[in-house]
């Protein structure tokens, strides 16, 4: 025989339908996280090829001023 007790405490826990609603909020802040990361990690790409397309026009700029200057000198 149930008592009354016992539907007052199959109520009173978490739901498996809270679990469930706790579970899609987990996965939403798991994929705006991976979301996020990846929109990170690829603007820091962009970044440091943009620094490294920089340093090299740099180097060549400077060799070539230096032959320049090398040949101009001689």
């Amino acid at each position: 025989m149930m008592s009354a007790g016992h539907g007052f405490d199959q109520y009173s826990g978490i739901s498996p339908y809270r679990l469930h609603g706790q579970q899609v909020l987990v996965y939403q802040v798991v994929v705006v996280v991976v979301v996020v990361v990846v929109v990170v990690v690829v603007e820091v790409v962009v970044v440091i090829e943009v620094v490294v397309v920089v340093v090299v026009v740099v180097v060549v700029v400077v060799v070539v001023v230096v032959v320049v200057v090398v040949v101009v000198v001689d």
